[in-house]
């Protein structure tokens, strides 16, 4: 599995195009090239990312989806959240954006 997400993400630098990238306590847990799609679909994973991890009781830590530049060079931070303080942040998203559960999502 590692090998696919490694050769997945050669080929969308390669291809010189903008990816999000979905992280997890520090780890990448999730990577796609950059459209509205994309950022739609890692808004649910990480929805789900937050209910597991406040069911495991965690209080440090948290998710962010990060914008990155095909050279790697330029990283924005679209959206994040903190298990320690329990809040959002959405620098670029609109007001009053917040995730979906998983039961949610597939009610739309």
């Amino acid at each position: 599995m590692k090998i696919l997400k490694f050769t997945a993400k050669m080929i969308m630098k390669k291809n010189n195009k903008l990816t999000y990238e979905l992280w997890f306590l520090g780890d990448v847990f999730n990577s796609r090239v950059k459209c509205r799609k994309s950022l739609d679909e890692l808004l649910i994973e990480a929805g789900e990312l937050i209910a597991t991890g406040r069911q495991e009781g965690l209080t440090v830590g948290g998710v962010e989806i990060i914008c990155v530049s095909a050279d790697g060079n330029d990283i924005e931070t679209v959206w994040d959240f903190n298990f320690a303080d329990g809040k959002f942040a959405c620098p670029i998203g609109s007001k009053g954006t917040r995730v979906l559960t998983y039961e949610e999502s597939m009610e739309r």
